[in-house]
C-alpha cells in the first residue's frame, strides 16, 4: 500500500495530504489499534526545525488528556530525517465546509473553548484554530488538532514568525499588525470558527479567495453581520469575542466558554454508541480544572463525500457566498481612511493587474489634473551604504552593499507574500539584523518574499557564507547555528517605488541585545 515503513505500525493507506505532510491510516501493531500517522514532508536538518517539531509534540502531548484535544500516542524521526506523529484516528473528518445548527455550533464552541482554556493555563497558544483543525472522533466528539503553529513559554524568536501558514480569515486582526501572540488571538479565532459553522464562511471576509494585506486590514474594521436564523444572544457573544481591539474582546477562553454555555439553546440528542452517557453542561461556570462536557452530535456535511482526515497547513479559501454591495461600499470607505491615516496603498489593489503582478493605473477622473508621472525607483533610498570590504558586494552583477548603520528587527510576518517586520533598537531583544542590501533583479521585480528568495542572484547575495563573512568582533567566534533570510520591501513600499531587498541574519535560539555585523 505504501513504501513508508515505521517500526511498530502497519500502513494501510493515505487518509489525507496537505502542503507540509501526509496522513496515513495505520495499525499500531502492539495493541491492534487504528491510528492516524502524520508524516511531515520536511526533513529536520536545522535546530530551528527540530524545535518546531518538538514544540508541536510537546504542546499536543501536554493536552492529550483533555476530552476535546486529539490525543498524541507517539512521535519520532524516520531514517531520512522526516518527523512523524501518531494521533487518535478521527474518522468523522474535520468541520471544514460544514454548517451546523445554532445549538450544535454553540456546543462546539463550548468544548473547544474549554480545550483552549486548558492550553492557555499551561502556557500553550494554538494560533491556528479553524474548522479544518476541529476533528470528529469515532464517538462523535469534536477535538482540537494540529498544534503546528503552537507557541510554548520558551518558544523564543520563532514564536513571532507566522509566514504563509497563517489563515487570514480566522487569524485575529492584531496578527497583521505585528503584535505578539496572546490568548486573545485564540479567542478571536474560535469565535470566527463558530461564526463560520453557523453562516458557511468566516465573518467579514468575502467569498473570492484570500484578500491582500491592505484589504485584510480594512475588513477587520467592518461590523460583524447578523446570521439569519441565529438567536441574537449567540450573535452578541460572538461579536464580543470578535472585537477588533483585543482590549475590548472577551477576556479569556474560559469566559468565552461560559458565555456560550449560558445561552439557552436545546442541544442535539446524543448519538447511540458504546461511549458512556455524556454529562450535560449547565450555565454556571465549572470549578477550576473541570472540563465541561457537551453531548455528541451529528453535523450535516455540506458535501456528500468528505475526506476522513484533512491536514490543512496553508490558508483556506472561504466557502462561496455572494458579497453584499453595502459591504463593498463600506470596504471602499474604510480603504480611504487607511490611505489617509496609515499610508497603506489600498486603491491599487482593486485596479486590473497586468502580467507579472504589476497593477494597471486607473485613468484620472478629473480633467483639471494631468496623469501623474511614474515614480522612479530609488535604490537604497534613505540608507547609507558601503561596498568596500562588504562580502555581499562581491556577487557579480548584484549591485549589493552593506549598511553603515545597524538595523535590527523583530520577527517577520509574511502574509500573502507581503513582508512586515518591526524595526527595533539593537540594544533591545531582537530576532534579525541586516547584513546586506541589494536592488531587486530586473527579471524578478516582486515584493513576494517566497518568489524573490528563490532567485539565483538573491540566494547568492543573502547566502550564509556572506552572513558569516560579514560578522565583526567577537561574533566571529560564535559557533552557533547561523541562518540567513530575505526581507523584501512591503507591498506598499514596492508600489511606492522601493526596489531593494535586505539580507537579514540571526543566531538560532537567541534574541540578542547587541549587533553582529557592526
Amino acid at each position: 500500500m505504501s513504501d513508508l515503513s515505521v517500526p511498530g505500525y502497519e500502513i494501510k493507506g493515505v487518509l489525507g495530504q496537505g502542503g507540509f505532510g501526509v496522513v496515513y491510516l495505520a495499525v499500531q501493531s502492539a495493541v491492534g489499534r487504528e491510528v492516524a500517522l502524520k508524516v511531515d514532508n520536511r526533513v529536520l536538518l536545522s535546530d530551528r526545525d527540530r524545535r518546531r517539531f518538538l514544540r508541536e509534540v510537546t504542546a499536543a502531548g501536554a493536552l492529550s488528556g483533555h476530552p476535546h484535544v486529539v490525543p498524541v500516542y507517539d512521535a519520532g524521526l524516520l531514517p531520512d530525517g522526516r518527523p512523524y506523529m501518531v494521533l487518535e484516528l478521527c474518522p468523522g473528518g474535520s468541520l471544514a465546509g460544514r454548517t451546523l445548527s445554532p445549538a450544535d455550533a454553540r456546543d462546539v464552541g463550548v468544548r473547544i473553548a474549554d480545550a483552549l482554556s486548558a492550553a492557555h493555563a499551561q502556557g500553550v497558544l494554538h494560533r491556528d484554530v479553524k474548522p479544518a483543525n476541529l476533528l470528529l472522533n469515532r464517538y462523535g466528539q469534536v477535538a482540537l488538532s494540529d498544534f503546528g503553529l503552537a507557541t510554548m513559554p520558551a518558544s523564543g524568536p520563532d514564536a513571532s514568525v507566522t509566514r504563509e501558514s497563517l489563515t487570514p480569515s480566522y487569524a485575529p486582526p492584531e496578527a497583521f499588525e505585528l503584535a505578539e501572540p496572546s490568548p486573545a488571538g485564540d479567542v478571536y479565532a474560535l469565535a470566527a470558527t463558530v461564526y463560520a459553522l453557523l453562516s458557511g464562511r468566516p465573518p467579514r471576509f468575502p467569498e473570492s479567495g484570500v484578500p491582500n494585506l491592505a484589504m485584510i486590514l480594512a475588513l477587520h474594521r467592518l461590523p460583524v453581520p447578523d446570521i439569519p436564523g441565529v438567536p441574537p444572544e449567540l450573535t452578541a457573544v460572538l461579536r464580543r469575542a470578535l472585537a477588533t481591539d483585543p482590549r475590548h474582546r472577551t477576556p479569556s477562553a474560559a469566559a468565552f466558554r461560559d458565555e456560550l454555555a449560558a445561552i439557552p439553546l436545546s442541544s442535539a440528542p446524543p448519538l447511540p454508541s458504546a461511549s458512556p452517557p455524556p454529562r450535560h453542561h449547565s450555565p454556571a461556570a465549572p470549578p477550576p480544572g473541570h472540563h465541561r462536557q457537551a453531548p455528541p452530535f451529528t453535523p450535516a456535511p455540506s458535501h456528500p463525500t468528505h475526506p476522513p482526515y484533512e491536514p490543512v497547513t496553508g490558508p483556506t479559501a472561504p466557502q462561496p457566498h455572494g458579497i453584499n454591495k453595502v459591504l463593498v461600499a463600506i470596504i471602499a470607505a474604510l480603504s480611504l481612511v487607511i490611505v489617509a491615516g496609515a499610508g497603506v496603498f489600498f486603491y491599487n489593489q482593486f485596479a486590473p493587474q497586468q502580467p507579472g503582478g504589476r497593477h494597471q493605473q486607473a485613468a484620472p477622473t478629473t480633467t483639471a489634473s494631468a496623469t501623474p508621472p511614474k515614480k522612479t525607483p530609488n535604490v537604497f533610498a534613505g540608507l547609507s551604504t558601503y561596498t568596500e570590504n562588504c562580502p555581499a558586494a562581491k556577487v557579480a552583477g548584484a549591485g549589493a552593499a552593506c549598511v553603515r548603520e545597524a538595523e535590527c528587527w523583530g520577527g517577520l510576518v509574511i502574509i500573502v507574500g507581503d513582508t512586515k517586520a518591526r524595526r527595533l533598537g539593537c540594544e533591545e531583544l531582537h530576532s534579525w539584523e541586516t547584513f546586506a542590501v541589494a536592488p531587486i533583479p530586473k527579471d524578478a521585480e516582486t515584493y513576494v518574499q517566497q518568489d524573490l528568495a528563490k532567485h539565483p542572484t538573491v540566494k547568492k547575495v543573502c547566502s550564509r557564507s556572506n552572513l558569516l563573512a560579514t560578522r565583526v568582533g567577537t561574533a566571529k567566534s560564535i559557533k552557533g547555528q547561523w541562518r540567513a533570510d530575505v526581507m523584501p520591501p512591503s507591498q506598499s513600499q514596492f508600489e511606492d517605488g522601493i526596489r531593494y531587498y535586505r539580507c537579514i541574519g540571526s543566531l538560532t535560539g537567541q534574541q540578542p541585545r547587541r549587533t553582529f555585523f557592526h
